[in-house]
């Protein structure tokens, strides 16, 4: 297997090889390992990415023998392009002008929120600041991308329907780092709710309501039960997604670690290790795993359980994909040492600085579960003020009964404490996950002029009111 620079946009295209079918025991073909691939860029300037993205209805083989009818983004610049979950990848270099030409051709509105990416509010796509795409309409994104890192775009209306039949797709934000891999790998988990037929569940029960919908079948890059190869004696950088609306993915190899390089905001200015690495809806994170247990012939990644509320039954350890070790072809180059340090990033000083109390609740009435801020309901919400160049610190304060991801539109924060006690660990966020009961703070410098939105990542959540607003002056 070559060896590439992560930095360097072609190395997704490499991530395309492992294609390849390799005959195993029965006679059996393992199904191939597919990654996303990146939307085409119709323009020529080399600091420009200009492409076509179409929403509209598409079909999914989830399931052995049936397709089942999703909504997915495509290639609008690609004739005879279908749509795909997830959607074709947004990459571009830190920097770069992006320029979105969006299509309507769903049933209903839509628009398109730029999850992690900080951008002008007119260009963030939510309710409080565009009017919505109708169908058969189309709408043009318009923004500098401003931070190397792993994001991802998707609908900011009804984002519970929307997103759980299949409108979303990752955006790769590459910078200046060189960190030697042999593939450089986007990993977008997510789970379906499928009935019999293979058809997406379209009825939402209570449950559904109460910890976000929790599909029965777990996909990654919209496949179930696909083989991963890899080489001995390499590393790979997973950058990981989970898409879901409301599982939590508790992940492991076993065997082998997670060296940790990045969150939400980018790389990490010190790695660190672990063994179980968990990802609440909405969060990202990249990885480094080195190959170096070729005993372990045929293992798998796994999500484990984690208790996040509401008495949630322990189902066992649920595989994601299947990882092998390909002992054919030339024995791979020992990957290069990590740089010293991967990233400059100060802590912002939150000594004396005011705070914010966010009480995240829920409650039933006669219709069912809502959610409320502060108790507010979206959108019967009265949005909060900050000055530009502000310095807060928020805390947002626990439901009792479980935990809730809590994301921020259009800025990145630094987690300060979790009941008090600093977190080992240090970098940028914009997702953070709210152990149920807990008392987390974070600090956040106001930059971006503008509305820009708070809210619960569970979907179900935040469209039945967890979710406020946020003006910027």
């Amino acid at each position: 297997m070559s060896r590439f620079i992560a930095a360097r946009p072609a190395s997704f295209a490499a991530g395309l090889l492992l294609t390849c079918l390799m005959a195993c025991g029965g006679g059996m073909t393992p199904k191939p390992f597919l990654m996303p691939t990146p939307l085409t860029d119709i323009n020529p300037d080399p600091n420009i990415v200009e492409v076509q993205l179409v929403a509209g209805p598409s079909t999914i083989q989830y399931l052995p023998g049936s397709r089942a009818q999703v909504w997915a983004y495509r290639d609008g610049a690609v004739a005879g392009s279908v749509g795909t979950v997830p959607g074709p990848m947004l990459l571009a270099k830190q920097g770069d002008r992006v320029i979105v030409h969006l299509r309507n051709e769903l049933p209903e509105p839509t628009t398109i929120h730029w999850h992690g990416l900080r951008l002008p509010a007119s260009q963030d796509g939510s309710a409080a600041v565009q009017t919505a795409i109708q169908p058969g309409g189309v709408f043009t994104y318009n923004f500098t991308v401003l931070d190397a890192g792993t994001f991802w775009f998707h609908p900011h209306l009804s984002g519970d329907v929307q997103i759980e039949k299949g409108l979303y797709a990752p955006i790769v934000v590459t910078g200046s780092e060189a960190i030697d891999v042999a593939a450089d790998r986007y990993l977008v988990l997510d789970d379906v709710k499928l009935r019999a037929d293979g058809q997406m569940e379209d009825q939402t029960n209570p449950l559904d309501i109460m910890m976000g919908r929790q599909g029965n079948v777990v996909v990654v890059n919209g496949q179930k039960g696909a083989t991963l190869f890899v080489a001995t004696g390499t590393r790979e950088r997973w950058r990981l997604l989970n898409a879901a609306n409301g599982r939590y993915f508790n992940l492991s190899l076993p065997g082998h670690s997670f060296l940790v390089i990045g969150w939400d905001g980018g790389l990490l200015p010190r790695p660190y290790s672990t063994y179980k690495l968990l990802i609440a809806p909405g969060e990202r994170y990249e990885v480094l795993v080195t190959f170096d247990h070729p005993q372990l012939e045929l293992l798998s990644l796994q999500t484990l359980y984690y208790d996040r509320g509401h008495d949630i039954p322990d189902p066992g350890p649920q595989d994601l994909f299947k990882v092998a070790y390909d002992s054919t072809g030339p024995a791979p180059t020992p990957p290069m040492a990590l740089p010293s340090s991967l990233r400059t990033l100060s802590r912002l000083d939150a000594t004396g600085t005011p705070v914010r109390i966010f009480a995240l609740e829920e409650h039933e009435n006669p219709t069912g579960t809502l959610f409320s801020i502060n108790g507010e309901e979206f959108p019967k919400v009265s949005p909060l003020a900050a000055k530009q160049g502000d310095l807060e610190v928020w805390e947002i304060q626990g439901n009792p009964e479980m935990d809730h991801p809590f994301h921020l539109h259009g800025n990145f924060f630094q987690v300060l404490s979790v009941d008090g006690v600093p977190p080992v660990n240090f970098g940028l966020k914009d997702t953070v996950n709210v152990p149920k009961g807990s008392k987390l703070r974070f600090a956040v410098r106001h930059e971006t002029l503008g509305m820009w939105m708070y809210h619960c990542h569970i979907l179900e959540h935040a469209e039945r009111g967890m979710m406020g607003m946020l003006m910027i002056e």
